[in-house]
């Protein structure tokens, strides 16, 4: 089944769901309602003839509008749940058509100053993060930035590729875990706050004492209440106990709000982290990379247990928030203390493992969202790594973030190092995405993703490039010194012979034609003698005569622009050579000027 219709019928399937479990609701609401009033009167009719008749009737009324209420609770979970997977399902069926706009974009890991990720598009509007990320959770958007930005190991790259393939057709699996953080998506926050509690001092040391002495408070006020109904005192006697047992509570308040602070803001956090990590406890996986992230949460208690003991510790706290509870629970045993003591212990035992356990669920997110991506390209290939410096040969290369009735296909192939391919072509004629295809599926097969392509072989090395250059006015910077910036970077890393894959869209256009053409020269020269591979893409044709002074160093190609009667066409195949045809004049005479 295509996959548009596919998705279509899911999102059919789960409404008519959803619309079948609005209608149990609405019953069971007017059940609730019919048991609630006849709670009072069966009470009212049946206390005249028979009051034994009566009270069983109404705590039967009773009984049955806790069980009604249950269900209804129950009901309207199962209900936004599958109202979830409609979104869900409805976001995949927009994202098959190119718009990604509804997911995270990732704009706060933009960095002008990373060696590929702000030319690449990688962060952003339209970005390849926003293309990829099915994650719900900070740390899971942490991670696939991660991904993107530092390749991967070889070992771990193959590991990856073994887990996306295991994953991708697993869709429930997926889908359901994207449904327990779309559930909190409005209330999910940064764990910051909860891990910087795990590494702050308690604030309540001296445990064995606190709990002899609220013991014992506790017992005396117990002691009191019953001497004085026993032996008929006056209840006003109960009042210097009270006190103390307030002036004490009241010495421990700072303490106690200070601990509430730190953690009561993650409940909802900790609750859908816990049903995250649970889903991973309860699957059964066969690739190693899976089974091993598995064991990591898997124990005596397991991660999500201990994770569902924290959250039930940190809403036992909450009710310190209802004043008319709060006031006798903590007059009476010092419900608040005991709650911070809990949550105390708790931290001394979990506190080594919370980072760990974050990072498996973390790391599940974004194998996810990048099996997601796999299951939406099933024409996708995933990439072969290879050593040595430097391969990379393609069939089929397009850009990911440009949809399939508009993209493109081209084939690549570089082999050697000291090898640098010069594009040339007219405006608009497709240089810069060409290399921004090279770039983003190298990305892509270096975080151990599939890529836009039929077969793609890559050696394992870092994209560096050098192709959106802007002034900062915050820097007192120009273009063209940012870009001399960008570009001594480059030289550094190529210096020192690491393997690195550079990739440059018209070297210099911050100055002069001479200098621009000499200044090119140059640094190309300087990059063959560093045995570095680049392509470059430009508009100066001649910069394709090194082809001739360089012979077995450079490779030309070219995009082509066909005219007919003063219209433009671009096919944007790749071709070999030198491009022939410009367009800048043509379409200034469009405009208006008179050339």
């Amino acid at each position: 089944m295509p996959l548009k219709e596919f998705y279509q019928a899911r999102i059919n399937a789960y409404q008519q769901k959803a619309d079948k479990l609005q209608l149990l609701e609405n019953r069971l609401s007017t059940a609730r309602l019919i048991t609630f009033v006849c709670i009072f009167l069966f009470f009212f009719f049946l206390q005249s003839f028979s009051i034994t008749l009566a009270v069983t009737a109404s705590v039967t009324c009773i009984i049955a509008f806790g069980i009604l209420i249950r269900q209804y609770t129950e009901t309207e979970k199962l209900k936004e749940y599958n109202h979830h997977l409609v979104d869900i399902n409805t976001l995949e069926l927009k994202s098959l058509a190119g718009d990604s706009s509804k997911f995270a974009d990732g704009s706060e890991f933009i960095d002008r100053d990373h060696p590929n990720s702000y030319d690449l598009d990688l962060f952003g509007h339209a970005s390849v993060f926003q293309f990829l990320n099915r994650t719900s959770s900070i740390p899971g958007a942490t991670m696939l930035a991660r991904w993107l930005m530092e390749p991967a190991v070889p070992d771990e790259i193959r590991l990856r590729q073994q887990a996306i393939a295991a994953l991708k057709p697993e869709i429930d699996w997926r889908q359901k875990m994207m449904t327990v953080g779309h559930f909190t998506r409005h209330t999910l926050n940064n764990p910051g706050e909860l891990l910087a509690w795990m590494t702050r001092k308690n604030e309540f040391p001296g445990v064995r004492h606190l709990k002899i002495l609220t013991a014992g408070l506790s017992t005396l006020l117990g002691i009191t209440i019953t001497v004085t109904l026993i032996a008929g005192l006056p209840v006003a006697l109960l009042l210097p106990v009270l006190l103390i047992n307030f002036l004490f509570y009241f010495s421990q308040g700072t303490k106690i709000n200070r601990l509430h602070q730190q953690v009561s803001k993650s409940a909802d956090l900790i609750k859908t982290y816990a049903e995250i990590i649970n889903m991973i406890e309860e699957k059964e996986f066969e690739t190693d990379k899976l089974r091993s992230l598995r064991l990591h949460v898997k124990g005596h208690p397991s991660a999500s247990e201990a994770i569902n003991l924290l959250s039930k510790q940190v809403g036992r706290l909450d009710t310190r928030l209802n004043i008319m509870v709060s006031i006798p629970l903590n007059l009476f045993f010092f419900w608040d203390i005991h709650c911070c003591l809990a949550l105390e212990k708790w931290k001394q035992q979990h506190a080594g493992d919370i980072n760990r356990w974050l990072a498996v669920m973390a790391e599940f997110e974004v194998l996810n969202s990048v099996a997601n991506m796999a299951y939406n390209n099933p024409l996708w290939v995933m990439p072969e790594i290879v050593s040595g410096y430097f391969t990379i040969q393609a069939k089929n290369a397009g850009h990911p973030l440009i949809p399939d009735h508009r993209r493109i296909l081209n084939d690549i192939d570089i082999n050697g190092s000291g090898r640098i391919v010069i594009v040339t072509g007219s405006n608009m004629s497709g240089k810069s995405t060409f290399l921004r295809t090279c770039g983003v599926n190298a990305v892509l097969a270096l975080a151990g993703a599939p890529v836009c392509a039929t077969s793609f072989t890559l050696s394992h090395v870092q994209v560096i490039s050098s192709m959106r250059i802007s002034d900062s006015l915050e820097d007192n910077t120009s273009s063209f010194y940012a870009e001399l910036k960008k570009l001594a970077t480059i030289i550094q890393k190529a210096g020192k012979h690491r393997e690195v894959f550079i990739l440059l869209d018209e070297i210099l256009r911050g100055t002069n034609s001479n200098d621009r053409f000499t200044g090119s020269v140059a640094l190309i020269r300087q990059l063959i003698g560093y045995d570095t591979v680049a392509m470059v893409a430009t508009h100066d044709l001649k910069l394709a005569d090194l082809e001739k002074e360089i012979p077995g160093n450079i490779d030309n190609y070219h995009f082509d622009v066909k005219i007919d009667k003063e219209e433009l066409y671009f096919d944007f195949k790749l071709n070999p050579g030198v491009c022939k045809s410009m367009n800048a004049s043509i379409l200034m005479k469009k405009m208006g000027i008179r050339i």
